[in-house]
């Protein structure tokens, strides 16, 4: 097998097995709100964006760090390793040790001095980051994804069935939701221990006697606090946004039993959010390893079309999952959460979908190329703005003014993002005709949405089941008319269609046939 297919088989795997965490991170919410109520939710959104940094450090981006550095450094990799681990143990200790012992300050940061204890329960997730960072590193250093793969769906799949027990059981004894959200914190150490037995497995024999170099300890040191921070801060600007919330939202508006339900409601988004983003980004992300072996090649026209592809499929895939989660949010709202409150403001965070994916893919090309420090800036402008955009808007508009703050910053994330990119590879664009069968292409389905919408607002069949179903017409029959039009329009070529799943058998069906 050649390493070309090696790559991408491995690239896949991780694309699928980071869909399938993702699943399993969404749709516990669901149940999560049902049992612990909006303020139950508050409370875990909240702190989560602490907790799922911390996860998304150990899964994505210090493993790729890790990778890196022992790539250029093959003939020193047991003692790079060794330097990684311990280094990152230090930082492990300091920051766990230090996030309990400041937790009622960043309690009062989050303006609710009552969440201390989801705080420290958050801080138990960073002492396994090393090691589990470190294995997963290794495996992808070798083009072994597997490891990585399962490890990252087994965490995922042990927490989120420990957490949903735990949050029944403290609805069950009558627990207040500040214990539950602390509770089901804690059960992340559960999954990262079912991910260090699988990943243990894997390396069985591999790992080697510990080797102490102080040389190699002080270039990983100085690696990590550098091109290490910006690959992070990079990688989490979802997560960073919901943190600017939680550290704006109740400040802003107040420590109410009113601001707290309205901070839940909002914060159904996004998970929903997530969702759409990982759908278009994780699709057209498997043309990464070809973009990366012309780059290494120094093949600069072969890397700029690769570019320019892998732009074209990812917006198509981010628009129909945008407009589509814009026209279906109300009956979601009503089917999941059982009744349609901040329906506007969430219509706000799914029309981000569509900047913020863009953003996303092109902080990972950025990566892919080593220009890391590229995709750090674009990130750390949205993150100002969005910053900014909370202190203005939430006030007047509450949680839509949420929505609407989030909307700017990956709007100004993205458009920066692309100057970035722009200059890094000279004018780099999915080009004008593009754009507009796209939007030929979006239209009818929005039509189409908006006016089943429409009909079944006008029935008055506003139940749970109803909404359901509403939801489920939604997504097949805009889904069929988006693949028509997108198709008849030509909007992407052949080659480009061939990325998309399904895309190369619908091609072939629409030339045979003629029909869609």
């Amino acid at each position: 097998m050649s390493k070309r297919m090696t790559i991408a088989q491995g690239a896949a795997l991780l694309a699928i097995s980071s869909y399938v965490s993702k699943l399993l991170s969404f749709f516990y919410r669901i149940p999560y709100q049902n049992m612990a109520g909006d303020v139950g939710l508050y409370v875990y959104q909240t702190v989560y964006p602490l907790f799922a940094i911390a996860a998304a450090l150990g899964i994505y981006a210090l493993p790729v760090v890790v990778a890196k550095l022992t790539l250029h450094h093959p003939e020193e990799k047991r003692e790079v390793l060794w330097a990684i681990f311990f280094v990152l143990s230090g930082m492990s200790l300091i920051l766990g040790t230090l996030g309990w012992w400041i937790a009622p300050e960043v309690a009062r940061l989050f303006g609710d001095a009552q969440l201390v204890e989801p705080l420290r329960a958050v801080t138990f997730t960073f002492y396994l980051l090393p090691v589990i960072a470190v294995l997963r590193g290794m495996f992808q250093a070798d083009l072994e994804m597997r490891p990585t793969a399962f490890s990252q769906i087994t965490e995922n799949g042990v927490r989120v069935c420990l957490l949903l027990l735990v949050t029944y059981y403290g609805v069950q004894v009558g627990a207040n939701p500040y214990q539950i959200g602390a509770s089901a914190h804690m059960t992340a150490l559960g999954g990262s221990v079912a991910s260090l037995i699988l990943l243990l497995r894997f390396a069985k024999g591999r790992i080697g006697r510990p080797v102490v170099s102080k040389q190699h300890i002080r270039r990983v040191g100085r690696v990590l606090l550098t091109s290490g921070m910006a690959v992070s801060i990079a990688s989490l600007a979802l997560l960073l946004m919901q943190l600017i919330d939680g550290l704006t939202f109740v400040n802003l508006l107040g420590d109410s039993i009113e601001t707290k339900m309205e901070k839940g409601i909002f914060d159904r988004g996004y998970p929903l959010l997530q969702f759409a983003i990982l759908f278009a980004t994780s699709i057209s992300l498997a043309s990464v390893p070809t973009l990366l072996l012309e780059y290494r090649k120094r093949n600069d026209t072969a890397t700029k079309h690769h570019l320019e592809t892998l732009l074209r499929s990812g917006l198509l895939i981010a628009a129909a999952a945008t407009v589509g989660l814009v026209g279906v949010m109300r009956p979601l709202n009503i089917a999941l959460y059982q009744d349609d409150n901040g329906t506007m403001a969430l219509s706000w965070l799914a029309a981000t979908g569509f900047t913020a994916s863009l953003s996303m893919i092109i902080v990972s090309c950025l990566q892919s190329v080593d220009a890391e420090k590229y995709a750090f800036a674009g990130v750390i402008v949205g993150l100002a703005v969005k910053f900014g955009l909370n202190i203005w808007l939430i006030p007047a508009y509450g949680m839509t003014g949420a929505g609407m703050a989030t909307f700017g910053g990956f709007a100004v994330m993205a458009a920066a993002q692309l100057i970035l990119l722009n200059r890094k590879f000279g004018r780099v664009t999915a080009g004008r005709a593009f754009y507009i069968k796209l939007m030929k292409a979006v239209l009818p389905m929005a039509i189409f949405l908006y006016v089943i919408e429409q009909l079944f607002q006008l029935s008055g069949w506003e139940s749970r089941i109803g909404a359901t179903i509403e939801v489920g017409l939604l997504v097949l029959g805009g889904a069929i008319v988006f693949c028509i039009f997108a198709l008849r329009i030509g909007v992407l070529t052949e080659r480009e269609w061939a990325l998309l799943p399904f895309g190369e058998k619908l091609y072939r069906i629409h030339q045979r046939r003629g029909i869609i």
